[in-house]
Order: structure tokens, then sequence, then C-alpha cells
């Protein structure tokens, strides 16, 4: 969402890859995911491509595919219609997937995920800025081949316990597929919410869990974040940081410890953030034409 209205895996279904790249079976890692691991530290970003395509005008999340080596599902903001976009290393456009009968409000991010269908996109239909909505969404589809195409969702309707809230980070557990959402708090006191993986589809009260507090360094606005592949860890992102969380226990256990600051590339309106499929490298993109995909790897 843009700052100035306020001043959120793995799930494929049995695709074949397209005919220039080798079929990876659902649920599968890509093929160039490597031994999986965290890092004991982050190169500084470095610029991995830029967007040239006129649609990806205001990229809002990002999450790596685990069928497509070197591939990533990304999406609008608000005002565009209910779609997401597959981009490459360089942010290429390689894919458009518009989805059939739902009706997006404010999209705000993405992840990859497991689900019934083996892996599953999900999209996060949750922002509001003037805290009104009485429910939001998830949309989920079977991670679909690297070529356009109209996909039919399973619809997750979600209510808070405790009222409306805005919020831009999905965040769905690698292990279990279920949920959990990060609000967006101009305090810096965010909710922490979750909902089972087997409420999609239909509809959900979320539970809140806790609060995570995002330290001065980061702004404290939260605008989106992923959980690690094959680590108990947890990344959420600001306009101006990244903040690496490890935990030891369940999903309420997530931001219980203190963050490492991971400095982010120059995104004036940063709102993305993914792990690579390995575990090994941070991707991030903002907002705006022409915007730069960046990329963080391991330092050690």
């Amino acid at each position: 969402m843009r700052r100035a209205t306020l001043a959120t895996l793995v799930a494929l279904a049995a695709c074949s890859a397209t005919p220039s790249e080798p079929a990876v079976p659902p649920g599968a890692p890509s093929p160039s995911a490597g031994v999986c691991g965290g890092c004991a530290a982050y190169a500084d970003a470095e610029v991995s491509g830029t967007v040239a395509s006129k649609e990806l005008v205001e990229l809002s999340g990002l999450a790596a595919s685990r069928r497509h080596d070197g591939v990533f599902y990304t999406h609008n903001d608000s005002g565009d219609r209910a779609r997401f976009f597959a981009i490459d290393e360089r942010a290429a456009l390689r894919a458009t997937y518009e989805l059939a009968a739902v009706t997006a409000t404010d999209v705000e991010d993405i992840a990859v995920g497991p689900c019934p269908a083996g892996a599953c996109v999900f999209l996060g239909d949750l922002g509001d800025n003037d805290e009104r909505r009485a429910e939001v969404q998830v949309y989920r589809v079977p991670e679909p081949e690297l070529a356009d195409g109209r996909l039919t969702p399973e619809v997750l309707t979600l209510t808070y316990p405790d009222g409306p809230h805005n919020a831009e980070t999905l965040l769905v557990s690698p292990d279990s597929g279920d949920l959990v959402i990060v609000t967006k708090t101009p305090t810096g006191r965010s909710g922490v919410y979750t909902a089972p993986a087997g409420a999609v589809p239909g509809r959900a009260v979320l539970r809140k869990v806790g609060e995570v507090v995002v330290p001065a360094v980061g702004g404290g606005l939260v605008t989106g974040g992923a959980l690690h592949p094959c680590e108990q860890r947890v990344v959420l992102r600001t306009y101006t940081v990244m903040l690496e969380y490890r935990f030891t226990g369940g999903l309420e256990t997530l931001f219980a410890g203190a963050p490492t600051v991971i400095p982010a590339g120059r995104e004036p309106q940063g709102e993305a953030v993914t792990y690579s499929p390995n575990g090994r490298s941070l991707f991030t993109i903002g907002e705006g034409r022409g915007a730069p995909l960046h990329r963080s790897d391991c330092a050690r």
C-alpha cells in the first residue's frame, strides 16, 4: 500500500514446465536449489534485474517458485484487477495469470506453500488503510505452468477477532501450510494472526498469537515478509530494511527473539521480500515503473 495512505509453502498443480525447462514433480525444489540452509550474514544487496514490462507498475509482493527454476511470482498493489505475474531473476516478465470469479480489493502480499494439490500460490487481499473491511481474503491456486493462463482460485475469507486491521504481510508455513498475517501499524507494534491450512477454502476467524515490535531502525511499518524454506527463520521488511528472526517453537514464537537487521537495496517504496528456494539469498523489489529486483546473497 502507498505510504501516503497511512502517513503480508509450496503448492503446485501437477503441471508440466514449459518445453525449454525440465519438468519438476509437484512440491519438489527448483533444480538449482542445492542444499537448503540459512546465512550467518548477508552481502550487500545487488541489482539482479530491472522491470521493463509496463504491466508491472506497483509491485507489492514477491515469492520464489518451487517448480520453475529462477522464477518469482509477484503482483501489483491496489487498483489492479485480480491477477499475478511470473518474472525471472532479471525481472523479465514470463507469464501473466488472471484469477477468475473474484474481484481484488487490495492485494498486498504473495507466498508459495504446501496445499492438498502439492504446492500453491497464495495471494493475500489484506490491505485496508482505513481499517473498514469486515473481511479480507486469501486466494489459493496450484502453482501454474510458466505460461499465460486464467486460474480459478480457492478463496479463504477471514475475519479478525478484534476488529479490522490493515496488513501487507502474508506468510505460509513450509511445513504445515498454516497462514500467518502480520498487520501494518504506524506505532511499530504489529499484531500476528494465524489461520490453519485446513480452513482453505471457506471462512475462518483469525487467531491472534502475539505481536512484533519493529525496532526504530526499521521505521515501524511492516510491508512484507517470508518464511525460510527449511530453517526456523522468518524475514520481515519495512520500507528501509529487512529484519530476520530466528525462532525455536511454533508460529506463535516467530518474533520472540531480537532480529538481525539486513540493509535493503535502494527502493523508494520497498514492499516485497522472499527467500530463494535454497534459503541462501534474499530477493526484494519495490513499487514504481522500472523497479530494480535486488538480491542479497550469503556472505558466510
